[in-house]
Formats: structure tokens, sequence, C-alpha cells
């Protein structure tokens, strides 16, 4: 850098240049795919002219340059000389994964350079922009004078009237100049020093946009003591500047009606008005609102029930009043919450736009024609769920690419098309987020992965044999199971879809896998809209009050004797509404080894839960001593206390004070596999946190 740069200016420049490059990645590869048109490259180059200014102004030389020689490359493109190929496409995203560089560089120490060798990629960039032909005559400019709006046609009329010399000034530049913008800039201002400029082309803000050609035309009031002769002479004098002329300008003349702003002009100013309606905000800053917010929801119940309580016992003016208070709190509280939701929703698009260039290198990486498709981008998703699935959803593509697609050979020999389709979509769906990646691509051979699993040690022989088809796809979430016949760069070592199952069920989602040999693997991932609150259903065991989230709630009743039967020496429970038969557990049992299940009760109160409607996914009954209510729940991390409590996905504070720990209903249908008929089952692994050292350690905290 060539002078000392501000931590504030730096921290804008560089929230600026990630939207910027990110928006290059994005329409760069759909110039790929859609082709060039006059609109999407004007809007590449204007981006990368964005960019280059602000680099500029900073004193970022290597990234100035990086970006000047992109531009004169989409210049040649947007001018028609150049056309659009695979070899363009490279050179331009290779420069972006240099302007990355730089700018991860800059976000690590400012002071220091990084091991990048820009002259070469700017060399690689001219050398493509000279593969194109010899740039063509330009066209004749027209005769037609620029275009005058209302107000600039008054002005000409004033000068008439005041008897004022009015000209029209045409000035061509050299068209193999890269500073034509610049000379139009000096050219302008020295008409502005002897006159008035009432219209031009280009105008003002076509200069700033660098959106010029090779010719001058200007309207201008002369002053009273101007000599056009040496105007003329002193315009001449502007490097660059290959011919002048000058003609008196004639209000009559065709086009003096008011003229409609350009295209690019009209399209630029709802972005104007836009940003004038926006701020931005460090995303510290709203983690910290919406941490308070939470505290207030945790009050606002507190409140709610104190009002309660007194309402119940006392009659008075104070707490009728103390009442209505309450209610106009919850109110506000309520509206406050949801408003402070709405800040922290982003369009998932905002994720999925960075995967078409995955897709791009890895079917260039595989010698494979894949082409990715998006829907539902639209759909908003809290910002803390977006950062946390980024990676599983980046090796699941990389999965799909590499193992679920066949090759060229192969798929003609299915009698595929030869260009694969890769879908990942994204919608709403009672309360979660579902996001679906799907291939066309070979399917999951179940049978293999059986062998796999039975090789590995895994299972043995017997038992694999006895997995019907779903249940051996499901092995491939086992830990170091992997049916790559060979190891590559992209995927097969054997690791990473236990990893994706960990990381979705961390974040309290799902993930399903639906194949069909031969036709296609999807992949299915069942989120939380966010991470800082959600509907939960209260229930008890013994002291300790548990939250169900209600997404995986499908029924709640308290049983008669003759609905729960024993099979195998373990309950089960015989659900009328649905005639079908599910295991019974005691919540106890399953989080508190070896207690006496449920105190002793005989009675329970039941919660059927589910984690998905996933064929492999079957309902299990949770007996518990008490039904609550079902009310907000604000979740509290455990692991600053605890670590990892298996069954367990945080805690929250009730409006009593009272600790509630969250369940994690798939990690606890998983465990209440293990737990035998006895009482005695072991839910969860020895060594492993329990619920109940969570409930006691936060209930120490909350006193």
């Amino acid at each position: 850098m060539s002078f000392e740069v501000s931590p504030d200016d730096l921290k804008v420049f560089l929230q600026e240049a990630e939207q910027l490059l990110e928006s290059l990645d994005e329409q760069v590869l759909r110039l790929e795919q859609e082709g060039a048109s006059p609109e999407s490259v004007q809007e590449i180059f204007r981006v990368a002219h964005t960019l280059k200014g602000s680099s500029a102004m900073l004193g970022f030389e290597r990234m100035t340059a990086l970006t000047h020689a992109m531009e004169d490359l989409l210049d040649r493109v947007r001018k028609g000389t150049l056309d659009i190929t695979e070899e363009i496409i490279d050179a331009l995203l290779l420069s972006l994964d240099g302007l990355k560089v730089l700018k991860d560089g800059l976000a690590a120490d400012a002071d220091a350079e990084p091991p990048l060798d820009v002259d070469a990629i700017v060399a690689a960039l001219r050398r493509t922009a000279e593969t194109g032909p010899a740039p063509e005559q330009a066209a004749a400019p027209s005769d037609e004078p620029p275009a005058l709006d209302e107000t600039a046609t008054e002005r000409v009329r004033e000068a008439f009237r005041a008897q004022r010399t009015v000209i029209r000034v045409r000035a061509s530049l050299d068209p193999e100049s890269d500073w034509r913008a610049v000379r139009c800039f000096q050219l302008l201002n020295e008409l502005d020093r002897v006159g008035d400029v009432v219209a031009s082309v280009p105008s003002q803000a076509d200069i700033e946009r660098e959106a010029v050609g090779n010719l001058m035309d200007a309207i201008v009031v002369l002053g009273p003591e101007t000599d056009a002769g040496a105007l003329s002479e002193t315009l001449g004098l502007v490097e660059d500047v290959q011919g002048v002329t000058m003609e008196p300008f004639d209000l009559r003349a065709p086009r003096e009606e008011t003229a409609l702003p350009s295209a690019l002009d009209a399209a630029a100013q709802p972005r104007v008005e836009a940003l004038q309606n926006t701020v931005r905000v460090d995303v510290e800053q709203i983690d910290a609102l919406m941490n308070m917010v939470g505290e207030l929801v945790i009050d606002r119940t507190r409140v709610s029930e104190l009002s309660r309580i007194l309402s119940s016992h006392y009659d008075d003016d104070y707490v009728r009043s103390l009442a209505e208070t309450a209610g106009h709190i919850e109110k506000i509280v309520d509206e406050l919450h949801e408003r402070m939701m709405q800040v922290r929703m982003l369009p998932v698009g905002l994720l999925f736009s960075k995967f078409p260039r995955l897709v791009r290198d890895l079917s260039r990486s595989l010698d494979k024609s894949i082409r990715l498709e998006l829907e539902g981008e639209e759909t908003e998703i809290d910002r803390s769920v977006i950062e946390r699935i980024k990676d599983p959803l980046v090796h699941l593509i990389r999965n799909a690419c590499d193992h679920g697609i066949e090759g060229r050979e192969d798929r003609a020999a299915a009698g595929k098309p030869e260009q694969s389709i890769l879908r990942l979509a994204a919608r709403h769906e009672q309360g979660q987020i579902v996001i679906a990646l799907a291939d066309d691509g070979r399917g999951i051979d179940a049978d293999r992965v059986r062998a796999k699993a039975v090789e590995r040690g895994l299972l043995s022989a017997e038992k694999a044999d006895r997995l019907s088809h779903a249940e051996a796809v499901e092995l491939i979430f086992e830990p170091g199971l992997s049916t790559a016949s060979a190891t590559t760069e992209v995927s097969g070592r054997g690791v990473g879809m236990d990893i994706v199952r960990r990381d979705i069920e961390g974040l309290g989602g799902r993930i399903e896998v639906e194949t069909v040999p031969g036709a296609g693997t999807t992949f299915r991932l069942r989120l939380p809209l966010t991470l800082a609150t959600f509907q939960g259903l209260l229930v008890g065991c013994g002291p300790t009050t548990y939250a169900v989230p209600l997404t995986y709630v499908q029924e709640t009743l308290r049983p008669e004797e003759e609905q729960i039967h024993s099979v195998n020496g373990r309950p089960v429970l015989h659900l009328r509404t649905t005639d079908t038969v599910m295991p019974l557990v005691w919540l106890d049992e399953v989080l508190r080894p070896g207690r006496p299940r449920g105190g002793g009760r005989t009675e329970p109160y039941v919660v059927v839960v589910r984690a998905s409607e996933a064929e492999t996914d079957l309902p299990v009954a949770l007996a518990v001593d008490r039904l609550i209510h079902h009310q907000d729940i604000v979740v509290k991390s455990l692991s600053g206390f605890l670590g990892g409590t298996r069954g367990v996905a945080g805690a929250s504070i009730l409006g009593d004070g009272q600790v509630a720990l969250i369940l994690d209903v798939p990690t606890l249908i998983k465990a209440s596999r293990n737990v035998g008929g006895g009482g005695a089952g072991n839910g969860f692994g020895q060594g492993e946190h329990s619920a109940e050292a969570g409930a006691l350690a936060l209930e120490r905290i909350a006193s």
C-alpha cells in the first residue's frame, strides 16, 4: 500500500469487495451458460470498475492492476470485437481467484502482501484479449445532437433570449486509448470553464462508469467573452483527441423533445434509492441484539407468570393494572422478537450462489459435463444456520459429482444424456427448511454398501443380510465407510459422510437419503429456520423439566393400560389413532441409565416423536411424568459449561426461573434403541455426558 488505511475504511472496503466478488463470480458463470448480452457484459464491466475504483482509492495497487486488466478484456467483449469463449471465462475466473487471494490477504494483514504473481495473471488476461480479431473500424458517429430534457431545453431558450451563443462541440478520440473516459472528463472540464454544458454524450454519469465511446458530443452555452476559435484550439491540445468540430446549435433541430433516460440510467436509479433506505450493521451487533431480545422473551414470560399468580390471589386495581401492563409488554416483546428474527433471516440464495463455480471446477477436473440447477433461492433462513450448513453441502456436492454422477462413457452406455443435472432446491415445510440435493447419476448400490460394511467390520454378514434396502443405504453415514473404488483428490478417503450427519444433527436437523439404482440419489436436509428460538412442548421427568421441539412431536396422550404391551421383553405402545405399534421408552431410562423409570409411576404421559417422515425413521413413544404446556423456547448453548451432552441440544430459562433442557430428538431416538426392557438399559455409551449432569450443572448456575 502507498498510504495508511484506517481500520474502519478497510472494514468497509472488505465488505464491499466480498459482495462485488460474489457478484462477479455469479455473473461470469451466467455469461458462460447464457452467452453475452449487452446488458450482462455492461453489468460485469460496471462491477469490475467499481472494485477497481475502490481499491485504487485506498492504494491497493495490485488489486487495481488486476481489475484494470479485467476491464480491458471485458471492454473488447462489450465492443463486440471479442466473442465469449471457454478461454475467456477461464481467464476471468482465474483473475477472480487472484482477487479473492488479495482480499483475504488484506483481511489477514493489510500491511503484508500475499505471495501471488499478479503480473502473470495480468499477462494471461492480456494474451487472452489479444487472441480475438482486430478491432473493426468504429461506426460513424450519429449526426443527431445530444437529447435535451425539459430543463436543458429551457436553459437553451433563456440563452437565445439573452442573445448568447449556443454551439455544438464534437471531439473524436483515439479508439485505441485506454484513457477515453479521462479525456472526456478533461473535455467537459474545459467546456465548463468557458461556458455552460447543458447536455453531453457521454453524460457525466456515463463517464464515471467509463461507458464512453470514441466521440464526445456536447451542447454548450458560451460565455459572453469566449473565443470559439481559441476554444477549439484548446480542446485539440487534450491528449488522445484526434479532431474537434464546432457548429451553431439550432433548438428546432430533430430530437428537441424531452428524452427518456437511457436504459442503463433507469436501471441504476432503483439501486440508488434502495441504498438510501438500507444501512450496514455488523453481524456481531445483530447477534448481541438477538441475545438481548431473547432475555426479554424470558423476562416477558416471567412477568406474565407473576401477573397470573397474583391475579389468582388478589383482585384490586394494582393487580389489574399489572395484568394490563404485562399483556402490553407481552405484545411488544413478541413483535420485537418477530422483527428481530426477520432481520436475522437471509435468502438461502446467498449460500447457493457459491456453488455454481464449485460445480464448474469439479466438472472440469473430473472430465464430466454437469449442470447445476438452483431452486427456491428466495427461501429465507437464519444467517447462523446458513453459515453452518455450507461445509456439509460442499461435501455432498463433491460426492455427487465424483461418486454419484457417471463418466461420459458410462452415461452413454446407460442411454443417458452426456450432460448430467445436479439440482439444489430449498423450501419451507412445517416450520423447517428443507434443502434437497438431487443428481441423475448411478444411485447407491445397497449390496455394495453392505459388503463394504462387513469388510470394515462394522457389522456381521448375517446382520447385513437382514438389513432392508433403506437401512443398508443408511450405512454410508457410518465412520470410515466409503464405496469408492479409488481415492481421488475430490473424495473417497472414507471420511466425511459421518461428519456431514453429525454437523446437521448438531443443528437440530436431520439428513435423509433416497436412491434408485441407475436413476440417481437425493439427499434431503431438514433444518430449523433459526437456532435462537423455537416452539417447544415442556414435559417433566422427576425434578427436571425438558423442552421437546414441536416439529418432532406427532401426538401426546395418556395411554390406557391395554395399549401397552411387551414384545421380546421390551414395552411397546399400540397407537389407536394410526393403528401402529412403536417402542415405548421412559425418558429417564434413556437420559439417566439405571434410574427407576418415571419415579415408580405406572401410568405415564406419552409424547410420540419422530425425527422425519422418512421410511427408516419410525416413531418412538417417550414416557414422561407430566405434560406442562408449550411456549417459545429461547436457546442457550451448553457448550461453554459441559461440552457435548448427548441427547441434549441446549437449555433455556423458563418464566419461573427454572432451567429446562432442550432435547435432541434425533439422537434421543437412536439412543432409545439401545435401552433394555427392564429399566437397566444404557441409552448412551460410557464416558459421555448425561442429561442429568447437564441439569445439575445448569440448576447450580441458575441459582
